[in-house]
């Protein structure tokens, strides 16, 4: 007990990657003293818990646990929840099993990490949508892998998630028809790395920047940028006597909502990025968590498109993430699996990248990597004209 007390002092005061490698190194050592038993306990029941949270963020669970100064019971929360006391006392039971909440004296429940993170209306809001979108798609994954001879899905519109959600639509065109689940979607792509490095913490973008020729150059082109979270933080990031245009370009429903919220300094333009890009010449062109989106043949499209209306001083900033070509990070194999099952695509090694980028004449000048676990990077790339 003496050496937990000195690994979870030294965890709490541990930076970022210090802290994760130390959970991982927990994570190896108990599963290496597990039993069979153990094991199977872990891995046959492991589906249980987000169905369980799922129920709680329905009730308002969380949000009353976190709320009240002093612990809660089973009856007092049901009250509050509207829900049977028999019924919440086994979900909290179980809830208390995994620290999703602290069972502080015989039905008596309080709030842990877990629990105020799950309180978040940006978290409950990825609670849904795994539950509701990925969950579907990760069920009907066997049997439409064993369909398919085990070959690697290669058509958006025949994977996993057509089974599963029993469409014949991909899913980024079905999102429109699900409004509740696409907020649910768009509020956990923005939390999702809440509180982690980004990609201005890494690559010299201010480098970049001051090469721009004026306020009428185009600096920045965020292609795929949604409603442009990326384009205000660069804006702001940078120094007042910096200037040139930043442009976002997405999808006409994107841009609507866009305009909703604008920001001095950034634009806003109606583009598909299967089309050819309409503003040439700009310094920094920037796709992030595009690529993964798409096969290889698709992103191949897409990048041709960039280069196209790249200058000889232009860069491609293709933010997304590369793994390792051996030992990835659970986070990051975990996230691979989803884009098998949901998009028919996938997170690239950094092998894969290197064979992808020149098939659209470009090639990898450096990259950047900003996350440890799920390898977040920006692979600088620009023009291959012997190509």
């Amino acid at each position: 007990m003496e050496i937990l007390a000195s690994v979870r002092e030294r965890a709490l005061t541990a930076n970022g990657a210090s802290r994760k490698a130390i959970i991982d190194q927990l994570n190896h050592l108990a599963r290496e003293l597990e039993t069979p038993q153990d094991c199977m306990q872990r891995i046959l029941y492991q589906p249980i818990t987000l169905p369980v949270v799922r129920a709680g963020c329905d009730l308002g669970l969380f949000n009353h646990i976190v709320d009240s100064p002093q612990p809660l019971s089973s009856a007092q929360l049901a009250d509050k929840c509207g829900a049977s006391p028999l019924l919440l006392g086994r979900l909290l039971r179980y809830m208390a099993s995994v620290d999703v909440v602290r069972e502080t004296a015989p039905d008596a429940y309080s709030a842990t990490t877990t629990t105020r993170t799950l309180a978040s209306r940006d978290w409950q809001s990825a609670v849904f949508h795994n539950f509701d979108v990925i969950a579907p798609c990760v069920a009907a994954m066997p049997e439409f892998l064993k369909e398919h001879g085990y070959r690697d899905s290669q058509d958006p519109a025949d994977c996993a998630f057509n089974r599963g959600h029993k469409t014949d639509q991909r899913c980024f065109s079905w999102y429109p028809s699900q409004p509740e689940l696409f907020a649910h979607f768009n509020r956990f792509m923005r939390v999702q790395r809440e509180g982690m490095p980004t990609w201005l913490d890494k690559y010299p973008y201010l480098e970049a920047a001051r090469a721009a020729a004026g306020p009428e150059q185009v600096l920045f082109v965020d292609v795929g940028g949604g409603v442009g979270h990326q384009s205000v933080a660069l804006r702001r990031a940078l120094p007042a006597d910096v200037t040139g245009r930043i442009i976002v370009q997405d999808l006409p429903a994107l841009t609507e909502q866009a305009a909703l919220r604008r920001e001095d300094g950034v634009e806003h333009m109606v583009h598909d990025f299967f089309a050819a890009q309409p503003v040439r010449g700009a310094r920094m062109y920037y796709m992030r968590n595009i690529m993964h989106d798409w096969r290889d043949d698709d992103a191949v499209v897409i990048l041709r498109n960039v280069r196209g209306a790249m200058g000889e001083e232009s860069v491609l900033l293709i933010d997304d993430m590369v793994l390792p070509n051996s030992g990835t990070h659970w986070h990051a194999a975990q996230l691979d699996i989803v884009m098998m099952a949901a998009l028919a695509a996938r997170e690239r090694t950094r092998r894969e990248w290197e064979e992808l980028v020149p098939r659209a004449g470009l090639r990898v000048r450096e990259i950047y990597r900003y996350t440890e676990s799920l390898g977040d990077s920006i692979i600088e790339c620009v023009r291959d004209d012997g190509s």
